[in-house]
């Protein structure tokens, strides 16, 4: 078996993209480190190849080990961070009531239930745009990143600080605070787990499999696999439309495809 047939075999079974890559990277760097060695013993450089892939062990059963002891569903980091968020906004408003003397916008003769609108509505928008950036696979402080150029405005477009802001609008009492960011953490983790488990699972699937480009891909494209038409994009040079493409990774929940 060719080491690159080998690596697809193993990539294949391991859901996590992270993990996915630096397992592939380690057997990798482990098969031509004793390709070289058994060069250096006298071998052809096929057969080296051949008897260091043998070495490496099935695939299949590898790539399930590996799967198995990596595996990560359930996302916390997100969830943390809300909760520090929540700790912040809670007493920014507790000090705004009572350390400094400000009074309660009841007394202002503003209704309590705006803010409780406002808050819920917040609540909503944030676990939308929270499942957008899971769906996109965005980095906790994307917008500090490459993927808005250094842009933005900080950690206020974060799902986490939005969902805060929404907890303190509708914490009447430091206790209702509380309970409500539980709560909200608990949802945030369970609706982040379930999307990141349907983007492993849409990986897996499709990781190495090879299709047809239907239009020409650059940036962006179109091709079709397993008899369906899905976006797709190239790292490369333009792709020509009936051009055989196969899915090398992903970026995102975005297939980049490479010429077979």
């Amino acid at each position: 078996m060719k080491a690159d047939k080998y690596l697809q075999e193993l990539t294949k079974r391991i859901e996590s993209s992270k993990v996915r890559k630096e397992i592939m990277r380690e057997y990798q760097d482990h098969i031509e480190d004793c390709k070289e060695a058994l060069m250096e013993s006298g071998m052809s450089e096929e057969e080296a190849e051949k008897e260091a892939v043998r070495q490496m062990g099935d695939p299949g059963e590898a790539g399930r080990e590996m799967n198995r002891i990596y595996r990560d569903v359930l996302d916390l980091n997100m969830a943390i961070w809300f909760l520090a968020c929540c700790v912040l906004t809670l007493l920014t408003r507790w000090v705004l009531e009572r350390g400094m003397g400000v009074v309660d916008i009841s007394a202002a003769g503003v209704p309590v239930i705006i803010p409780e609108y406002i808050g819920r509505a917040l609540l909503v928008y944030g676990f939308l745009l929270s499942a957008w950036e899971k769906h996109n696979d965005l980095v906790l402080y994307y917008v500090h990143g490459k993927d808005w150029g250094g842009a933005g405005a900080g950690a206020m477009n974060n799902s986490g600080f939005i969902l805060a802001v929404g907890v303190a609008l509708m914490a009447h009492s430091m206790e209702r605070g509380v309970w409500i960011s539980i709560i909200a953490a608990a949802a945030q983790i369970v609706l982040r787990s379930y999307i990141q488990m349907l983007n492993s699972k849409r990986e897996t699937e499709l990781l190495w499999e090879i299709g047809v480009a239907d239009t020409a891909i650059t940036y962006k494209g179109k091709g079709t696999f397993r008899g369906k038409q899905i976006k797709i994009k190239t790292n490369e040079e333009e792709i020509q439309p009936g051009t055989s493409v196969m899915i090398v990774m992903f970026e995102g929940p975005k297939p980049v495809v490479a010429r077979v």
